[in-house]
């Protein structure tokens, strides 16, 4: 068997151990991915899989940290891969749930799609109490505005 292949296996198996882990090991996991996902030593494809387990987590563990570390996660792949707007969207249905630093991730995940659908999540934090937010909203925006034509149809 190949390296990537049983990396991917790895993965799998992980995947499926650490969704019922504790949150400490929930997080760990994240980082690693994380780390996984900066290195671009993942297919397209694959990546695209792996944001979608992450985005699972940033939407639904009840952990801060755990959330924190997927949502980071999730942003730094957008450098490395192209993130489709179907990954993230979860992240854009519950955009209000999020609190203001993992806000900001989420800003900055849905900018990396290119998608014009990411505009309509992210224009109302343009006037959000919170700086950062405000900051990461209006950076977000000017991407979204500047790359939009790039995505796919709607």
């Amino acid at each position: 068997m190949d390296e990537y292949r049983q990396l991917m296996e790895q993965l799998e198996t992980a995947w499926t151990t650490l969704t019922g882990a504790d949150a400490r090991q929930r997080e760990v996991w994240a980082d690693s991915l994380d780390d996984l996902l900066q290195s671009a030593y993942l297919t397209q494809a694959d990546a695209g899989r792996v944001v979608r387990w992450l985005v699972q987590w940033a939407v639904s563990d009840m952990d801060y940290a755990v959330r924190e570390s997927a949502l980071h996660a999730v942003s730094e792949a957008g450098v490395q891969y192209e993130l489709p707007y179907t990954a993230l969207a979860p992240l854009a249905a519950d955009i209000d749930s999020f609190e203001p630093l993992l806000l900001e991730y989420v800003l900055c995940s849905l900018s990396a799609t290119h998608d014009k659908r990411a505009l309509r999540a992210g224009e109302p934090f343009l006037t959000h109490p919170d700086a950062g937010v405000r900051e990461e909203a209006a950076l977000a925006m000017a991407e979204l505005r500047e790359t939009s034509g790039r995505s796919a149809a709607p």
